[in-house]
């Protein structure tokens, strides 16, 4: 390239970049006016249903303002347009609080289910909804926020049957007294081998779970432990089933459930939530042992 061929490149340059940025502008405009319409749109007619979506295209906007070039008068006109929407959006947010929550009572009680509590936290038995407006979700916890069960949009009705499913999952299940209790103690005795322990010892809840979801399982997995041929059980089922659990005593032995110290809800691994009522009373659990009586 001779010196001249250099000398009209350069000189290209600067217009290539105005250019470039023209166009860029031209875009976020064009983002921004079709966020606008749609804001409009979802304002026409019962914005408290449509909070999630308006939030996304007011985020959607500021974002755009953030990074153009655009002269401040169009900049100012555009926080014009949607700061009535922002100021009213508590407004929205309120009702749609209160409209979701007068449809999932009503859908709850189509399925013997009774709600309580105050957002964005509602319960149901040893269950916690939680009810996330900003991201049009709702996620179904065991216990206070302890255990995530399910998730799904902000409908009441689904809210519902997924609640009502996981619900019939964890408490549909048969529990044999006396088998439940036999497995635990063997459970108990192994963890307490494996860790050097005496019978009587305190052992990590944690430890015993992974025992005796070993314990339980049949013939197939263990002659090919693969994934299909594992029966299912985890911390719910083990903290619902220690729950149910009426009896105490195995071969001169009492189960004893430890009560968890600060020290052990750090992590959480470290303890286990149990219910004590089905209104969602409970206590964490660190350890478990047995003690000859």
């Amino acid at each position: 390239m001779d010196a001249n061929e250099l000398g009209e490149t350069s000189a290209m340059e600067p217009a290539f970049d105005f250019l470039r940025t023209l166009s860029r502008e031209e875009a976020n405009l064009r983002n921004i006016r079709k966020a606008i319409r749609a804001i409009e749109r979802y304002t026409e007619n019962e914005p408290s249903s449509n909070i999630y979506k308006i939030k996304q295209e007011i985020a959607r906007i500021e974002k755009i303002l953030k990074q153009t070039r655009l002269a401040d008068f169009v900049e100012e006109d555009v926080e014009q347009r949607i700061q009535p929407v922002k100021s009213t959006m508590p407004e929205w947010e309120e009702q749609a609080q209160k409209s979701f929550g007068r449809r999932l009572e009503d859908a709850l009680k189509q399925v013997d289910f009774e709600l309580s509590g105050h957002y964005p936290l509602l319960k149901v038995m040893f269950y916690t909804l939680e009810v996330k407006l900003e991201n049009d979700s709702v996620v179904i916890w065991y216990g206070p926020e302890q255990e995530r069960l399910d998730a799904c949009k902000l409908i009441p009705e689904v809210a519902a049957k997924k609640l009502e499913a996981s619900h019939r999952k964890i408490t549909g299940r048969d529990l044999d007294d006396e088998a439940f209790l036999s497995n635990l103690y063997d459970a108990y005795k192994i963890a307490a081998h494996r860790s050097k322990k005496e019978i009587g010892d305190s052992l990590p809840v944690s430890d015993i779970l992974l025992e005796y979801a070993l314990l339980i399982q049949n013939k197939k997995f263990r002659t090919n432990p693969v994934k299909s041929s594992y029966r299912e059980y985890g911390r719910v089922f083990f903290s619902y089933d220690l729950y149910r659990l009426k009896e105490r005593m195995v071969d001169d032995h009492e189960l004893s459930l430890v009560t968890a110290t600060r020290a052990y809800t750090r992590r959480r691994a470290g303890f286990l939530w149990v219910p004590s009522s089905e209104r969602g009373d409970g206590t964490y659990i660190s350890h478990i042992r047995f003690r000859e009586v």
